[in-house]
């Protein structure tokens, strides 16, 4: 059964509520976990909400989120935690007693992620570099496959170089 993140309207100390504790990556991550992106261990979570004329939830949110990704350029899986703080607004409606906040921080966790995870996330130099160079495509003021970094080779080149292997 997949954990879910629920404030007890009833409990909060005068109108107030705080909780900060680990909770299971699936409650966040769901069916998004694939062989490209997949939990490192429990989310740390600290919670501060407040309710506002018995009408509004908001909380304040900080997430540490420790991820086992995958590089796109050499597909080496690395960890990576990913930091993620949001406010969240819930309408209030009738004589409600608890509130489910868990598919409004999984969409703030999925809008954090980075589209395109690579090595130098976290510091290190994508091994791919070391095979065909380093192309410059994420540096520099012009980017793209027909700008090379200063003195380096082009993109084309690799490409000629993979399509007609020396003998």
């Amino acid at each position: 059964m997949e954990e879910r993140i629920i404030i007890n309207l009833l409990r909060m100390d005068g109108g107030e509520f705080e909780l900060s504790e680990k909770i299971k990556a699936d409650a966040l991550l769901g069916t998004e976990a694939t062989g490209s992106l997949r939990s490192a261990g429990p989310i740390s979570c600290s919670i501060q909400a407040r309710v506002y004329d018995d009408k509004e939830l908001v909380a304040q949110v900080t997430m540490q989120v420790p991820l086992r990704v995958r590089c796109e350029r050499c597909l080496k899986d690395f960890d990576f935690t990913l930091p993620v703080t949001c406010t969240v607004s819930v309408s209030l409606e009738g004589d409600e007693k608890e509130v489910d906040l868990t598919d409004e921080l999984h969409e703030e966790v999925m809008l954090a992620l980075p589209p395109y995870p690579k090595c130098e996330l976290i510091g290190e130099s994508c091994q791919i570099n070391d095979v065909i160079g380093e192309f410059g495509l994420d540096k520099g003021p012009k980017q793209g496959v027909n700008f090379a970094a200063a003195g380096e080779r082009s993109v084309w080149d690799a490409l000629d170089a993979v399509s007609n292997p020396p003998s």
